[in-house]
């Protein structure tokens, strides 16, 4: 197949995973408000791991100890990113989620700079201002202290924190040549078995009919795995090397854009003048950040 085909490609799959992960919000916002949200993730990330590991066997057995160990660790601190963002999700609306989350792209430069001393570029500085104030507009919208929304946002932009700090560990990795696939699976099967600990501990005390689901929630939980998860990773593997890294920042970086879209298709957001400004501030700081060449370019490599 010829280059330009091969590259076109690579954009309708990688438009392919940003339109999944689009849709996991409203999918997952549903899901966790008749399910316990630990055994939601436990079963999304356990199964997708598997099912991940099965595809890349061979690749799998042969991960050398230190490997796993950095997927240990990758998955211990998307963890803690997940289940914040999760919780967050179930106190704001997932339009609101979506472009909160979505700020991990501009914290993660700063975060560098704290950690490893990587300094951020003008445009990184003038992506953050941007952001800063498209929180604001958000953030201050609608909602509030009273009624969880702004628990729910706070939370959200803590888990961002969390989606830096994962990035900047990735690209640590990578660097030192570790197998991506290699860490993407013990990365999963990590947060898979935390929540199933984590479940253990906090759901199973309410009694064992807490793990009964019915067709609805079977079907919720399916797509989050297999659509949003399994598809949507494999989706990214292979488009990010058929495109260029330009290119895959543009495009994933619409991941939060889907997100507000289906919600408000779904009517499940109410979308204010104030509200859409955040969202279209926060946007354009998400692009402005990926305006020069960084060395995180590889933050694709993890998400959803």
């Amino acid at each position: 197949m010829k280059a330009k085909n091969l590259n076109f490609l690579g954009l309708i799959l990688l438009f392919t995973a940003t339109l999944a992960w689009g849709t996991s919000f409203i999918i997952l916002k549903e899901t966790i408000s008749s399910v316990s949200t630990f055994y939601v993730l436990a079963i999304r990330f356990t199964v997708s791991s598997l099912l991940i590991g099965a595809i890349f066997f061979k690749t799998i057995i042969k991960t050398p100890l230190k490997t796993i160990i950095s997927g240990v660790v990758l998955g211990i601190i998307l963890t803690f990113a997940y289940d914040i963002q999760t919780f967050g999700l179930a106190e704001t609306s997932a339009a609101r989620n979506a472009f909160l989350t979505g700020s991990y792209c501009v914290l993660t430069p700063f975060m560098a700079w704290l950690i490893i001393r990587k300094k951020p570029s003008t445009f990184n500085v003038i992506a953050a201002f941007l952001c800063i104030i498209g929180i604001g507009f958000v953030v201050f919208s609608g909602g509030g202290a009273g009624d969880g929304v702004l628990l729910g946002d706070l939370l959200t932009l803590l888990a961002a924190i969390f989606y830096a700090l994962q990035i900047i560990f990735i690209d640590k990795y990578q660097e030192q040549g570790k197998n991506s696939i290699q860490l993407l699976v013990f990365e999963l099967l990590t947060v898979g078995v935390c929540n199933i600990i984590f479940s253990l501990i906090f759901d199973m005390p309410k009694g064992i009919g807490v793990y009964a689901l019915n067709l609805e929630q079977l079907l919720q939980i399916g797509y989050l795995t297999l659509a949003c998860t399994l598809l949507a990773q494999f989706c990214m593997i292979i488009g990010q090397k058929l495109t260029t890294a330009n290119q895959a920042s543009v495009i994933l970086s619409l991941e939060s854009v889907f997100g507000a879209l289906f919600s408000v298709i779904l009517g499940k957001e109410s979308l204010t003048v104030w509200l859409f400004v955040g969202f279209a501030i926060i946007f354009v700081a998400i692009y402005v950040n990926e305006l020069k060449q960084n060395p995180f370019r590889n933050l694709m490599n993890n998400k959803k």
